[in-house]
């Protein structure tokens, strides 16, 4: 009998356990925790009210920020969710940008990873973009596997031990970036002959 409540335990431990694991999970061409490419944006409101955004032209950006305990805004960690309107009436999701170091691919990387890391676990990426501030202050270096539908952003690439700041998930085919690129807190970038 007591094996009996054991095994019926387990049944219901196992899919929370499942659940939680797929809420942070990065799928490369397909989606971040639960946010799904081309969704309808109205299936956003699971996740709350956007805690930012910008929105034109029948196109948005949503983005939330992570908490710290005691309900702090944490904006180093950030899921931003861009949507365009593809029918008459109803905005879908085309690309999701995360900052989190929580979220990792199948591989194991993510935000916070090293480069090195991340392209031994991708080798078909390259580097597609360069932003740099006016005043040479700041630098982004982005890395696509486009057939895959997954980029990785660097905030520091100048540094010997380039880290990945944030993952980019779009559709395989379509570079990051090709609705509207934006990076969050990097207002003043601007692209750069590489």
């Amino acid at each position: 009998m007591r094996y009996l409540f054991t095994l019926i335990g387990l049944l219901f431990i196992i899919p929370v356990v499942n659940a939680q694991q797929e809420a942070w999970k990065i799928v490369p061409g397909e989606s971040i925790g639960q946010v799904k490419l081309e969704m309808p944006a109205n299936e956003l409101a699971s996740l709350g009210k956007p805690d930012t955004g910008d929105a034109a032209m029948m196109k948005a950006w949503r983005i939330w920020y992570g908490r710290r305990k005691g309900g702090a805004v944490d904006s180093a960690a950030v899921l931003a969710v861009f949507t365009a309107m593809r029918t008459q009436d109803t905005q879908y999701v085309k690309e999701i940008r995360v900052t989190s170091r929580r979220f990792r691919t199948a591989e194991k990387v993510g935000a916070g990873s090293t480069m090195t890391a991340i392209r031994k676990a991708y080798p078909g990426l390259k580097l597609v973009k360069v932003y740099a501030a006016k005043n040479k202050s700041r630098r982004i270096e982005v890395y696509d596997d486009e057939k895959l539908g997954i980029a990785f952003e660097t905030a520091n690439a100048r540094s010997r031990r380039a880290l990945c700041s944030m993952v980019v998930v779009h559709t395989p085919g379509d570079p990051p970036g090709s609705y509207l690129d934006y990076h969050i807190g990097f207002d003043n970038l601007l692209p750069v002959a590489r």
